[in-house]
C-alpha cells in the first residue's frame, strides 16, 4: 500500500515537472513557454538595446527616431529565424500604444502600423511566415492578459499579433489547414474574452480570403451591408456576431 503512494506521488511530481514549460514542435519551429507568461520564447530572441525606461529613450526628441531605435540591425534580419521575427515585431518599443493612443478603432488600421518595422517587413517576405505565425500563436496565453487584470501593453500586443493573420502576405502563404489552425485558435481566444472583436473581424478576412462559400456567398448576397468588415475591418453592434461565429465554427469543422 505504501508503494501505491510513493508511486502516486512520484507521478504528481512528474507531471507538475512536466507542465512547468510547455513545448511545441511543428515545421521545424521550437518554440516553449513558461508558467505564468504571456508570450512563447525563441531561441534567438532579439532584445532591443535601448527601451523605454532607460536615459537614452528619455532623450529622443521625435517620433522618428523612436522607431529608428525599433528596427534590427540588417546583420540580425536575415538571420534570425522567422519566429523570432514575429517575436521582435510585437515586442518592439514602439509597437504598443499604437491601437490605444490613434484610437485604431479597425483591425486593418495595423497593416500601416506594421510598415514602421523592418522585422514586419522581412516577415511578410519569408515562405513560412504563415505557419510560424500558428506556431507563435497558439502558445500565446491570454489569461495573463485579460482585462481588467492584465497589462494593457501585453493586451495589445495580442491584438497586433492576430491582425497580422488579416494581412495578404501571411495569408498568401497559408494553406487551407492552416487557416483551419488560426480559425479554431482564434475563435477560442474570442470565447474566452467576448469584448476581443478584433478576432472576429480577423476570422472572417482568413475565411473569406480562403472562398469559404458560405460565408462568401453570404457576404455577396449583402455586400452593401458588410463593406465595413472586410472593406474597412470595423464590426458594429449591430452586426450577427453569434452569425459570425457559427460560420467560424463551420469552417474549423468542414471536411475536404
Amino acid at each position: 500500500m505504501k508503494s501505491n503512494k510513493w508511486l502516486i506521488l512520484i507521478l504528481l511530481i512528474f507531471c507538475r515537472c512536466a507542465n512547468d514549460k510547455m513545448t511545441i514542435k511543428e515545421n521545424a519551429f521550437n518554440l516553449s513557454i513558461s508558467p505564468g507568461a504571456c508570450f512563447p520564447e525563441v531561441s534567438d530572441k532579439y532584445v532591443y538595446p535601448i527601451v523605454p525606461g532607460m536615459i537614452e529613450w528619455q532623450q529622443i526628441k521625435s517620433t522618428d527616431e523612436a522607431y529608428k531605435l525599433c528596427q534590427l540591425p540588417d546583420s540580425v534580419l536575415k538571420s534570425i529565424s522567422t519566429p523570432g521575427l514575429i517575436d521582435a515585431l510585437i515586442h518592439a518599443p514602439m509597437f504598443t500604444d499604437f491601437y490605444n493612443l490613434s484610437d485604431a478603432s479597425s483591425a486593418l488600421k495595423w497593416f500601416g502600423h506594421y510598415e514602421q518595422f523592418n522585422c514586419a517587413k522581412e516577415l511578410f517576405q519569408r515562405k513560412d511566415a504563415g505557419d510560424a505565425l500558428v506556431t507563435y500563436f497558439k502558445l500565446v496565453c491570454f489569461d495573463c492578459v485579460s482585462p481588467p487584470f492584465g497589462y494593457y501593453g501585453d493586451f495589445e500586443r495580442i491584438i497586433g499579433l492576430q491582425c497580422l493573420f488579416a494581412k495578404k502576405e501571411i495569408l498568401d502563404k497559408m494553406g487551407h489547414e492552416k487557416k483551419k489552425e488560426a480559425v479554431s485558435e482564434l475563435l477560442a481566444n474570442y470565447e474566452q474574452y467576448s469584448e476581443n472583436w478584433d478576432s472576429i473581424v480577423v476570422m472572417l478576412h482568413i475565411m473569406y480570403e480562403d472562398e469559404y462559400d458560405p460565408l462568401v456567398k453570404y457576404f455577396k448576397e449583402n455586400e452593401d451591408k458588410y463593406q465595413h468588415i472586410i472593406k474597412e475591418g470595423n464590426l458594429f453592434l449591430s452586426d450577427p456576431i453569434d452569425l459570425f461565429v457559427l460560420f467560424a465554427k463551420s469552417f474549423i469543422n468542414e471536411k475536404n
